[in-house]
């Protein structure tokens, strides 16, 4: 991929991401975790659920195939940040991964100015959590054929 996406696609905003998640929900899986930026990194995705909040993840990826096409790819390069973005925030003590990853402290997203895009992204994790919370991550990887 290239050198831009690293940069777009960061530690910083990754972190976010997983600690706004965090708010949301009680712990997370490890092996879901890496399924989110994959998915919340990709601007188009983001946009879809925008539109769409009522979607169902199956229902997405037939009408929407062409947003998954590359999944596999994005999972695979997004690894690392997610590797990352996971240790850093472990390190801080923001939040403490056991077998399940559980966050530490709360933050207040609200009123923060941490960009357009990361508010977009804020936006659906909501719409992103109900997609998921319906599938088995065994189920998610098979769905969004991740290849291990």
């Amino acid at each position: 991929m290239k050198e831009i996406y690293y940069v777009y696609n960061n530690e910083a905003i990754a972190s976010c991401i997983f600690l706004a998640i965090l708010n949301k929900i009680d712990m997370l899986d490890i092996a879901r975790s890496c399924l989110v930026l994959p998915f919340l990194f990709d601007d188009r995705t983001v946009s879809y659920l925008s539109k769409n909040p009522d979607t169902e993840l199956d229902n997405m990826i037939k009408e929407q195939s062409r947003l998954f096409a590359s999944f596999n790819k994005r999972y695979l390069s997004l690894l690392p940040v997610t590797i990352n973005s996971l240790t850093l925030l472990n390190t801080s003590n923001q939040i403490s991964i056991g077998n399940e990853i559980v966050a530490n402290v709360i933050l207040d997203f609200e009123n923060k100015i941490l960009g357009n895009r990361f508010d977009r992204i804020l936006e659906v994790i909501p719409i992103f959590l109900s997609l998921i919370e319906k599938h088995s991550t065994t189920q998610l990887y098979k769905i969004l054929k991740v290849q291990l």
